[in-house]
């Protein structure tokens, strides 16, 4: 009894040990920096950019947001809503979509320039999608 309350000791310690040096490994494999992602050998990409999308006025109609956000998955693009209510303030939408321009760069060495066209066009398809349904 004794010895396979050892054995299950070393277990559970060997396990414990596993399990701590595998989230060392995977959190250090950036080069310790939370901030960048690598992409390929030598390219550095910023993985806190992200596309903020302020919308203003009326809401899109049924249906839409979830067509856009199945794409946005689709896609693996990072992304942030912010309604921003009924009025329009440039220097609100300014202020939350100045990064916009940098992330859109990065999405284009992905997915090529006429990424933004494919991606609305993917989303018009799975909103007609829910439509028929």
């Amino acid at each position: 009894m004794q010895k396979r309350k050892a054995l299950s000791q070393v277990a559970y310690s060997t396990c414990f040990i596993f399990l701590i040096l595998t989230c060392c490994v995977s959190c250090t494999q950036h080069n310790g920096r939370a901030d960048v992602k690598v992409a390929t050998p030598g390219a550095v990409v910023d993985i806190s950019l992200k596309w903020v999308d302020y919308h203003f006025g009326e809401p899109p109609p049924e249906g839409y947001y979830a067509a856009f956000d199945s794409v946005i998955k689709k896609w693996n693009i990072r992304y942030q809503r912010i309604e921003g209510g009924c009025e329009a303030l440039p220097a609100e939408r300014n202020k939350y979509e100045k990064d916009n321009p940098k992330y859109f760069k990065i999405i284009e060495s992905e997915y090529g320039k006429d990424w933004l066209n494919r991606f609305y066009a993917d989303v018009k398809m799975l909103e007609q999608q829910s439509y028929k349904k």
